[in-house]
């Protein structure tokens, strides 16, 4: 019974090193005419060979050589090869805190990266936008497993990008849900005041726009324009705040402060000057009648 010889060549790069590529198999038979040349990929349905193979998934070429007497066919001349580095999957992204939509000065989240072959690239970005940013942009990089905080910026759009790819050159650019950040500090509008002789009503005007004022840290301040220096603050988590035992016909500056929701802050308003109501006398007419 004569031996046959087969033999197997893989064209790519490397044989080992995962790839996302396809392989091309070539198979060597030996120079005996008439001999029938077939190939299998599960070492039962048999295809004859002709040119070489296309491999695209990772599995155990076959291949065997026979004559017309159906030798070679017995296991013991049947040649195989397993292909093992072919990986076509894309790495898989979790994130610890998928995106929050509480306001916070900092938001943060741990990032961790799973793939078969191994990682070779893990690279982040934060933006204000949903569409997916260009491989090129990605600068920060990051260890699968760790915390990636965001400490600035106000918006309620911010994602956290994330760049993976893995050793076979496979690539996931995938976006968290949004972060809401506020790193801005309630604006800064004068109060509304009215007046009697003696009191005065301010009514707070500062707004944010973000996390929303954080009524307990609301305080009024005021003096009489003519002083140098303003009172004491006084807390009031009320809109609004009546100042009494005032002077009468004088006239006072007014103004608030505040923290937002998130902590940003105290932000002092614009001043409000207005006079109390003064007491005048009173006037007394006299009218004379003719009979």
């Amino acid at each position: 019974m004569t031996a046959f010889a087969l033999s197997f060549t893989l064209f790519f790069v490397s044989k080992t090193a995962p790839t996302n590529q396809n392989i091309t198999a070539t198979i060597t038979y030996p120079e005996i005419t008439g001999l029938t040349k077939q190939y299998s990929y599960d070492n039962k349905t048999w295809t004859k060979y002709t040119t070489a193979l296309t491999i695209d998934t990772n599995k155990t070429i076959y291949a065997r050589s026979i004559d017309s007497t159906n030798q070679g066919s017995d296991s013991t001349r049947v040649a195989s090869l397993t292909v093992t580095n072919i990986d076509k999957t894309q790495p898989t992204v979790t994130f610890g805190t998928n995106g929050s939509t509480s306001y916070k000065k900092s938001q943060s989240t741990t990032v961790t990266v799973n793939d078969a072959s191994g990682i070779n690239t893990l690279k982040y970005q934060w933006l204000q936008s949903a569409t997916a940013p260009a491989e090129s942009s990605f600068t920060a990089t990051f260890t699968s497993g760790g915390t990636i905080t965001k400490s600035d910026g106000t918006g309620n759009n911010w994602y956290l990008w994330i760049l993976a790819k893995n050793t076979a050159g496979n690539t996931t650019i995938v976006k968290s849900n949004a972060f809401y950040l506020d790193n801005t500090a309630p604006n800064t509008t004068a109060p509304t005041a009215t007046s009697t002789t003696n009191s005065i009503v301010v009514t707070s005007a500062q707004t944010d726009a973000n996390s929303g004022i954080n009524a307990s840290t609301r305080q009024y301040s005021i003096k009489k324009t003519s002083d140098s220096s303003w009172g004491t603050w006084v807390t009031d988590n009320n809109v609004t705040h009546t100042f009494t035992n005032l002077t009468l016909n004088t006239e006072y500056q007014v103004r608030t402060q505040v923290k937002d929701a998130a902590g940003n802050g105290y932000a002092v308003s614009g001043t409000k000057t207005i006079t109390t109501v003064n007491i005048t006398k009173p006037t007394i007419t006299l009218f004379t009648y003719t009979l």
